[in-house]
């Protein structure tokens, strides 16, 4: 039974204007310049109040780490977030509200990087920026208590970044959570038309258009901006969540599909019924019953008992 909060959130996210963002690529350039000129939203006050929150700028971008004030619940597990946005798009406050939730419920510490956006900076530089900053963290923390999630965009970072890994023979983290990851930049999956009509939020030629500024002159189908085209085994425990309407579920499928092929299907693989894009951040019952399932399957990936 989809709740009552979350039908109304079909009916208000079409007014936030984000599927409009994405049905119009050719005013997209135009929109992306209006954006930069909002301030980049930080975690709320309520935030203050359970987490030391640090911001620093040293690396060529912002990072805001957030520490636990109240000691006797913390696992020792430190989240690594890249947030969505079509990698053209900043952090948004809903961001803010499912870190701090995830770490609540995981009695985690964060680090989420503020990246630097597409088109003014593509993959050649952002996706080596983040490598180094895993690197820091698995030095400071065990690379066996990283935890990397991230979500859309973020999801499809997050997972390239775990093959980078793989490939150069670098200690994994402890888990990889994604959040209606996109991992195919060029769009091109089957049944995205199908389900388009139905997401509030997101459109293939969108998908392709925020794709192409990112990718700064690669082929959509390289795997540092399409992962899911990448070697799929000898990730770490992964889980990923998607909704029935996001026409990032064709994304999710075939990378549950390829990853089985692979050896290493996903440790949890949750599709919900009528759930819009990224539904899991969203402050509706069904979004804090995904953080909290999400939580748990990180506390048990690090404690080596995920199923």
């Amino acid at each position: 039974m989809v709740s009552v909060r979350a039908r109304m959130f079909e009916f208000v996210l079409p007014l936030l204007g984000i599927k409009r963002f994405f049905s119009q690529p050719d005013r997209m350039d135009q929109r992306i310049a209006k954006m930069r000129r909002a301030k980049s939203p930080r975690p709320g006050k309520s935030a203050h109040r359970e987490f030391a929150i640090r911001e620093d700028s040293s690396r060529g971008y912002s990072l805001v780490t957030l520490e636990p004030l109240e000691r006797g619940d913390v696992s020792g597990i430190h989240l690594l977030y890249f947030h969505g946005g079509g990698y053209v798009m900043d952090i948004a406050a809903l961001h803010w509200e499912a870190i701090v939730e995830l770490c609540r419920q995981a009695g985690m510490s964060a680090s989420v990087p503020i990246y630097p956006l597409a088109p003014e900076v593509t993959v050649q530089t952002t996706l080596p920026a983040m490598r180094a900053l895993y690197d820091e963290l698995a030095q400071q923390h065990g690379a066996e208590n990283i935890a990397i999630a991230g979500d859309s965009a973020g999801g499809g970072m997050a997972l390239a970044l775990a093959q980078d890994l793989a490939r150069d023979g670098i200690a994994m983290p402890g888990s990889l959570t994604l959040f209606s990851p996109w991992v195919d930049a060029s769009a091109s999956g089957e049944g995205m038309s199908d389900i388009d009509p139905y997401d509030k939020m997101l459109s293939p030629q969108g998908l392709e258009a925020c794709g192409l500024r990112y990718a700064g002159g690669l082929e959509l189908q390289d795997t540092r901006l399409s992962p899911l085209f990448g070697d799929l085994a000898n990730l770490p425990p992964t889980s990923v969540f998607v909704g029935t309407r996001d026409i990032l579920l064709v994304d999710a499928r075939r990378l549950r599909e390829r990853m089985g092929a692979a050896g290493s299907p996903p440790e949890l693989y949750r599709e919900a019924d009528r759930m819009q894009h990224v539904w899991m951040i969203l402050p509706i019952p069904e979004g804090k019953a995904a953080l909290r399932d999400a939580a748990t399957f990180i506390k048990s990936a690090h404690a080596g008992t995920a199923t």
